[in-house]
């Protein structure tokens, strides 16, 4: 039998029309496949984006402190604080978790203050004075090793030494000479504060030690007493308490080797305690008094002498100088928008930026110049 022709192109067009039909599913479904693992590969690239932003980009950026207009971010702080891990470390130290990270953000907001208010009493710091404190810092940190040399050796030496502090640092030179400048300027206002003080004023020859709240204050005071007796006499209230603080006291190893002396004070200088030295007489022991860097121990003070006129010491001018910034300082605030946060997220982060990880075992050195300026000692 014969196949009509007709029949059998019928044929071929409808097997065509189904391969052409099968075919442009496959692509459709290709399609929609490719189009589902471009939305994917979107989500996941913008994870990743948004990781990225929230892990690395954000944090740097976030504000800890303003002042009126002017704002400071977490990268602020790190930049301040990898200049004080870079000069502690070079002398054998290192940061002091528990207190400079706070300190720094204290110092940020001050500093600003400072910054906005010192103008209106006439105060400023120069580019040359810059520099001349940016010179001192590094030839300090160099020892003796740029002594003799001549001023083309000297200036190429410096930018080198300059350099390098800068990129251990890691810190811009524009950042680092802002950094200066607001410590110069600090310490210009702080003369200019301290310069009407009294140089002669009342002093307290004062005595700490200190114990625990569970410690044997009875037998401490007992003791004190027995040697004492009624006697006001400087030396034997000297030998007295040093011979309970060298039997009791918790504190400071160098303070106990004193026999608890701290010296003659105005006050001022531990203004915490101000009332207690005050209303202490001459001989007698204070009640313990809480330690407020330390809640579980407390401070037991005595005044062996008090004299109404008394010269000031350098460091204890110097302390005064202090107190008085912080006073003036107190007042500017109040004619300031200041904001300030700090948390354990924030604090994580800034010790995760600075890598403190391991132990430096300290080894006394003395102070550099900029240390001294930005809070070290």
């Amino acid at each position: 039998m014969v196949n009509d022709p007709s029949q059998a192109d019928d044929a071929v067009r409808t097997d065509r029309r189904r391969e052409n039909t099968r075919i442009q599913q496959l692509q459709r479904r290709r399609r929609l496949a490719f189009g589902v693992i471009g939305v994917l590969l979107l989500v996941v690239v913008g994870i990743l984006f948004a990781g990225y932003v929230i892990i690395f980009v954000r944090p740097p950026q976030e504000r800890v402190v303003s002042v009126n207009d002017v704002t400071y971010t977490r990268g602020d702080m790190v930049k301040m604080l990898r200049i004080r891990q870079r000069l502690l470390e070079d002398s054998g130290q290192r940061v002091d978790t528990s207190s400079d990270i706070f300190q720094a953000l204290q110092l940020i907001v001050e500093n600003e203050i400072i910054s906005q208010s010192a103008p209106s009493i006439g105060i400023t710091v120069s580019d040359e004075e810059v520099d001349q404190q940016i010179q001192a810092t590094i030839i300090f940190q160099a020892g003796g090793s740029l002594i003799g040399k001549s001023e083309e050796q000297l200036d190429r030496e410096f930018r080198e030494l300059y350099s390098n502090f800068l990129n251990t640092s890691q810190i811009g030179e524009a950042e680092h000479r802002d950094i200066v400048r607001r410590s110069l300027l600090r310490e210009k206002v702080r003369q200019y504060v301290g310069e009407n003080l009294p140089t002669v004023v009342k002093q307290y020859h004062v005595y700490r030690l200190a114990v625990n709240h569970d410690d044997e204050i009875d037998i401490l005071q007992t003791k004190y007493n027995d040697y004492v007796k009624a006697s006001d006499d400087p030396l034997l209230l000297h030998e007295a308490f040093k011979a309970i603080t060298r039997e009791f006291s918790r504190d400071e190893p160098e303070r106990v080797r004193l026999g608890g002396e701290i010296g003659w004070l105005p006050l001022g200088v531990l203004e915490d305690y101000d009332d207690v030295i005050a209303n202490l007489e001459v001989g007698k022991l204070s009640d313990p008094i809480p330690n407020k860097d330390q809640r579980q121990q407390g401070f037991i003070f005595m005044v062996s002498q008090i004299d109404e006129l008394r010269e000031l010491s350098p460091t204890n001018a110097d302390a005064l100088k202090t107190r008085a910034l912080e006073r003036w300082i107190n007042e500017q605030r109040r004619e300031h928008d200041v904001y300030a946060v700090f948390n354990s997220d924030i604090y994580a982060w800034i010790i995760q930026q600075l890598g403190i990880s391991t132990a430096i075992t300290p080894s006394p050195q003395p102070a550099s110049p900029f240390q001294q300026l930005i809070g070290g000692s």
